[in-house]
């Protein structure tokens, strides 16, 4: 899809909102604050700083011209997936790796995490999850509770006031979540797959 000459502040809000990032994220990858974020999308700041308008270029994966308006973008499909130590709420932790997506028929807006697994070789793996993906009673997700560190777990709506998060390989308890404890849960994405850092090099 073309979308011609546009303002600075509607291509990167367009483009964040196209790769799924929330305002956090864009800012974690920019090394800014979410308020600085805000501000180039409503246009309060029309000059970007060089070393956050590389990043900024790096993040939402288009030209430094095309964030200026100076050329064109077009949306394209993204084949590569990038992997994250850890995930805290909404903030990315340090980027680990960037694979090549090998599934790439599954459309969604993919994450990945570094993860301890048994099966894999040195135990550990590389979780994929959809940011985007429709979350079911009984599916595998990636969660965050009160803005710590995210945990994978099998949640279950139990009803509208109860939520049971309960482990899937890795030891763990068992939690259940009523009422108010509920608005603390930060679902980052449904689980699609797991795959050995080695597979990608």
């Amino acid at each position: 899809m073309t979308h011609g000459l546009m303002e600075m502040k509607d291509v990167i809000k367009s483009r964040r909102l196209e790769l799924g990032l929330t305002q956090q994220e864009l800012a974690d990858l920019c090394h800014a604050d979410r308020t600085t974020i805000v501000k180039w999308e409503s246009g309060d700041i029309i000059n970007i700083k060089r070393d956050k308008l590389k990043l900024l270029s790096k993040a939402l994966n288009i030209s430094h011209l095309a964030i200026m308006g100076a050329e064109e973008y077009v949306t394209c499909e993204l084949d590569e997936i990038s992997i994250y130590d850890d995930v805290y709420g909404d903030k990315l932790g340090n980027q680990v790796a960037k694979i090549k997506n090998p599934y790439p028929q599954m459309k969604g807006q993919f994450i990945g995490i570094k993860m301890a697994h048994p099966t894999f070789i040195n135990s550990e793996c590389y979780a994929i999850f959809d940011k985007k993906a429709k979350i079911n009673s009984g599916d595998i997700v990636a969660v965050s509770l009160n803005e710590n560190k995210a945990i994978i777990r099998k949640l279950y709506l139990v009803d509208k006031d109860i939520v049971t998060l309960r482990p899937v390989l890795e030891d763990g308890d068992i939690l259940t979540l009523v009422a108010d404890q509920i608005k603390n849960i930060n679902i980052i994405g449904k689980y699609c797959y797991a795959i050995s850092p080695f597979l990608n090099q």
